[in-house]
């Protein structure tokens, strides 16, 4: 009788075990969307925007040195008069040409990151450089920064 009995209990237990097993799985913590949900700087990287920048100013040696060679290319045009405002229209022309010149070579690019934060939303962060981040890319904002 005591052989039934104690067939009976683990029976009982092991049936037991089964039925609760998926409820105990159930009842996991999921720490990962936990993590996730917690981090109120996270977002996910939508878009990316590289550009160019001139700078505002010039410093003047390209305007000056494009004054020169446009000067000396227009006074060998032509003679008398003529001679004298091609020298005048060169060095014009060759001082805006030397300008645009420089400002172009000074250029920097900058490439502006759309990124979607987990809390809801859209921010936009303009960096100096190529583009670091790909669409899609988990990224964190670290003392107003995008950091992986």
């Amino acid at each position: 009788m005591q052989r039934i009995s104690t067939r009976l209990t683990a029976r009982a237990a092991l049936l037991a075990a089964f039925a609760a097993a998926p409820f105990a799985a159930q009842a996991a913590p999921d720490h990962h969307a936990h993590a996730q949900a917690e981090c109120r700087n996270c977002g996910t990287v939508v878009s990316n925007h590289t550009y160019k920048r001139e700078p505002e100013r010039a410093s003047g040696v390209g305007g000056v040195g494009g004054a020169v060679v446009g000067g000396l290319l227009g006074n060998q045009v032509g003679s008398g008069r003529g001679r004298t405002l091609a020298t005048v229209a060169g060095a014009v022309g060759g001082a805006y040409a030397g300008n645009r010149i420089e400002r172009n070579v000074k250029a920097e690019t900058y490439t502006d990151v759309r990124v979607k934060m987990a809390v809801g939303g859209y921010r936009t962060f303009t960096e100096k450089g190529a583009p670091r981040y790909h669409n899609g890319e988990r990224v964190r904002v670290l003392n107003g920064r995008l950091v992986r």
